[in-house]
């Protein structure tokens, strides 16, 4: 009689309830994560608009796009932010011979080379979700025709957006925008 007054569970009881955790687990773990991954792309989307809106006005206001070196000349070829290089920039066709931050000429007027400059036209550049730049190919904007990109490699860190490209092509993981 005393071992039918006990309290507790028996042995099948905790199994079962082990076992409906652990269905849930796996239906629920693959969403949140893929969920993890869509606000990592939506928020690199975000950044390269900002970045974007940020050089439109700039060249508003100063009427020139932000490509000039320390010596005030149009020399700079390509822009980046904080982070890691993508991979494969050679390959795409950006030219990083003459390198610049986005935060020379977005965040401070760095040497004084452009006049009505009324920025900060925005905080600093920060990397995207992946740790690595976003970066432009700068040289663009002086060839008419030629696109200008503001792009993150994705989560592979993998560029795979050729700068002559009039848009990111389908099934490859780049988040950019185009500015010219």
């Amino acid at each position: 009689m005393k071992l039918r007054e006990q309290k507790g569970f028996t042995l099948i009881e905790v199994i079962v309830v082990a076992g409906i955790i652990a269905i849930l687990a796996g239906i629920l773990v693959p969403l949140i994560f893929k969920e993890i991954d869509e606000s990592k792309i939506t928020r690199a989307s975000a950044d390269v608009k900002s970045i974007s809106a940020a050089m439109l006005v700039f060249k508003k206001d100063t009427g020139a796009w932000p490509m000039m070196d320390g010596g005030c000349a149009p020399n700079v070829t390509f822009l980046s932010g904080s982070g890691n290089l993508p991979a494969d920039l050679a390959a795409m066709g950006y030219d990083t011979g003459v390198a610049s931050s986005y935060d020379s000429h977005l965040s401070t007027d760095v040497g004084g080379c452009y006049t009505n400059w009324k920025g900060s036209y925005m905080a600093v550049v920060a990397k995207d979700p992946w740790g690595n730049s976003y970066v432009t190919n700068a040289n663009a904007f002086a060839v008419a025709g030629q696109p200008v990109w503001i792009i993150s490699a994705g989560p592979n860190g993998i560029l795979e957006t050729p700068t002559n490209s009039a848009a990111v092509a389908d099934g490859i993981d780049d988040v950019g925008v185009r500015i010219k």
